[in-house]
């Protein structure tokens, strides 16, 4: 005989498992992300427009480059869309078209898409005529996620030091095509910072980097990986992919949770006459790797809990599980739930359970 206390019991394990579920599906407050997308293009005129800051605060890193009079106070064309969020993915973009008194023109493009463990971002632009002090002619795409995570191995002790490392691949094209002797540039860039408290102006380690200056060969550098990797050079331009791991073996704990944080930027300043850069990125940094030691000695099979809920393990982004099946075992609760409910009466005697 089912009792109402038994009705109760079994509702309240239900409660429990439905809280788990909701605690495990959303993510922690810890953890953020952010895609910015900066475009500016003309000629700067009015108060305040000589000096010039950055829009960004990441370690060095500045996106566009604004005078203090803003867009509409020194007459620029343009905006910047930086959205943040705890839930992904997150995108942003931002177009650009400019044209001043003098006869030039800007074109330009930013883009950027952030989510827990896979970034991208992009920045075009093409400009003609003549430049000066005074014009703007730049794009940007930022693409960042912080997160939390605690890596554990049965055997390891909590509080165990240790140091992490993090490979990402990079897939994408940077290309050149200017007016020469006139110079313009470049620049992506994949940094990271690991530690407890984050501040903004803590400067990231940057597992990649690449500049391209003109129609020279591009400058990249970063990681343990023999860089290039599988990119090609050419006079001008880098194009293909390589599997970056950095080398900074940042200090954690086994057992206890760290604060990981990377950001993927692009910034590109066409020059003039007729000419345009592109820095397109937008398929990938994706996580491919965590690299840990314990004491000094390599551990390759370990777990990792997120504080976004995101699945990371030693291969680095894992794949979302099908919901299928979880939803399938809940369903099968809520209706065993459902039936023992609908027992509204008691065995009549001598005859048939009579049911509701």
């Amino acid at each position: 005989m089912h009792t109402t206390t038994h009705r109760i019991r079994f509702g309240q394990r239900l409660v429990t498992l439905a809280f788990w579920l909701g605690a495990l599906a959303g993510p922690a407050a810890a953890a953020q992300l952010q895609a910015y997308a900066g475009a500016v293009g003309g000629r700067a005129s009015g108060f305040d427009c000589g000096t010039i800051g950055p829009t960004l605060d990441y370690g060095g890193v500045s996106g566009i480059r604004l005078p203090l009079g803003g867009f509409a106070g020194c007459n620029l064309q343009g905006s910047i869309v930086d959205k943040s969020s705890a839930a992904g993915p997150l995108t942003a973009q931002q177009n650009v078209t400019a044209t001043w008194a003098e006869g030039g023109s800007f074109v330009g493009q930013a883009n950027a898409r952030a989510n827990y463990g896979n970034l991208g971002e992009a920045a075009t632009g093409a400009m003609t005529g003549p430049t000066s002090a005074l014009t703007f002619h730049q794009t940007a795409g930022f693409a960042r996620y912080q997160d939390t995570m605690t890596l554990n191995r049965p055997g390891i002790a909590t509080g165990t030091p240790g140091t992490v490392d993090f490979a990402f691949l990079v897939d994408g094209i940077l290309k050149s095509l200017p007016n020469p002797p006139y110079s313009q540039q470049a620049d992506i860039g994949l940094g990271i910072r690991v530690g407890s408290g984050i501040a903004p102006g803590r400067a990231p380690w940057f597992s990649f980097l690449a500049t391209v200056v003109s129609d020279g060969l591009p400058f990249v550098r970063g990681g343990s990986t023999g860089l290039p990797g599988s990119f090609v050079l050419a006079p001008g331009s880098l194009s293909g992919s390589a599997n970056i791991l950095s080398t900074a073996n940042f200090a954690m704990r086994w057992g206890e949770p760290f604060e990981v944080e990377v950001a993927f930027m692009a910034t590109v300043e066409p020059c003039c006459y007729g000419t345009s850069l592109a820095a397109e990125f937008m398929s990938t940094a994706r996580l491919s790797g965590i690299s840990a030691q314990a004491a000094g000695v390599a551990v390759t099979d370990f777990t990792v809990l997120s504080g976004s809920g995101t699945a990371y393990g030693p291969g680095g982004l894992l794949p979302v599980p099908e919901p299928s099946g979880v939803m399938l075992w809940t369903g099968g609760l809520l209706m065993l739930y459902g039936m023992r409910r609908r027992i509204g009466r008691k065995t009549q005697p001598g005859g048939p359970s009579i049911r509701t």
